[in-house]
């Protein structure tokens, strides 16, 4: 009936159909999803930056995976009931169908050349997940030039959750490679005849390292059970039967006339 608004549109719906406000905020950066986005033009404004936080990855309805850069951050104003202001990116989009993909090894490339040939430069700033562009060093190899790999990057305080499919697989059907599969080729032996005196050293009853070969010889004729203590021979220059102690005693340390100090 003619005057009367149809109940099946939401209010929310109704709000959007009517238009949002001519004048738009805009902003350099933004946070959400857990990554802080920027804009292209800031962070080249930003002479000593360290990082990179323009890239930017959204699902198609196609199923194909866009990449791109953010150009402008503006947060819309829709008049009504509810305060309605959702925050949307305007992106430079590379072409999603010149993308190279190695599945087996998880590796994504984008040419930076690439333009995506569509009018809808436009998502929510909640559909995007962040990504950085790394080029290749090599220069000189064609088949590099102008390729880039993607990284998606992990959000702030999170990690990415792990999947059956890191752990699980079939190795007799799995098509992918395994770094050293078969081990290294060949055989080596050690010669343990020719040691180092350095490299013999072991472990006395007060857990103290010993390396001297003479006190290592002492030792062992001790486990062997073939050492007896010889007498102590007589203290020379007359100090028989003077208690001798060393310079780290109790009573030393307690003297505040000592020298050393700890």
């Amino acid at each position: 009936m003619q005057g009367q608004s149809d109940p099946s549109i939401s209010a929310e719906l109704r709000q959007v159909a009517d238009g949002c406000a001519y004048k738009v905020r805009s902003y350099s950066c933004y946070d959400v999803n857990g990554y802080r986005f920027r804009t292209k033009s800031h962070e080249e404004k930003m002479p000593n930056r360290r990082t990179t936080n323009s890239g930017v990855c959204t699902p198609g309805l196609d199923g194909l995976e866009y990449y791109g850069i953010i150009e402008e951050i503006y947060e819309l104003n829709f008049g009504g009931c509810k305060p309605l202001n959702p925050v949307i990116f305007k992106c430079h989009w590379f072409d999603p169908n010149v993308v190279r993909r190695t599945p087996s090894v998880g590796l994504v490339e984008i040419h930076q050349a690439s333009v995506y040939s569509g009018d809808d430069v436009y998502i929510v700033a909640q559909q995007g997940t962040q990504v950085y562009y790394l080029p290749y060093p090599c220069t000189t190899d064609e088949r590099l030039d102008g390729w880039e790999v993607v990284y998606k990057v992990s959000p702030h305080g999170k990690l990415p959750v792990p999947n059956n499919e890191d752990y699980n697989f079939d190795t007799n059907t799995y098509d992918g490679e395994f770094f050293q599969e078969d081990g290294l080729e060949g055989s080596f032996e050690i010669d343990l005849t020719e040691v180092d005196e350095m490299e013999v050293e072991q472990i006395n009853e007060d857990g103290e390292l010993v390396r001297n070969l003479k006190d290592l010889d002492l030792l062992e004729k001790v486990r062997q059970g073939n050492y007896q203590d010889d007498v102590i021979p007589p203290v020379e220059n007359g100090c028989e039967g003077v208690e001798m102690r060393d310079s780290d005693d109790e009573a030393d340390i307690n003297n505040p006339d000592h020298d050393d100090y700890f």
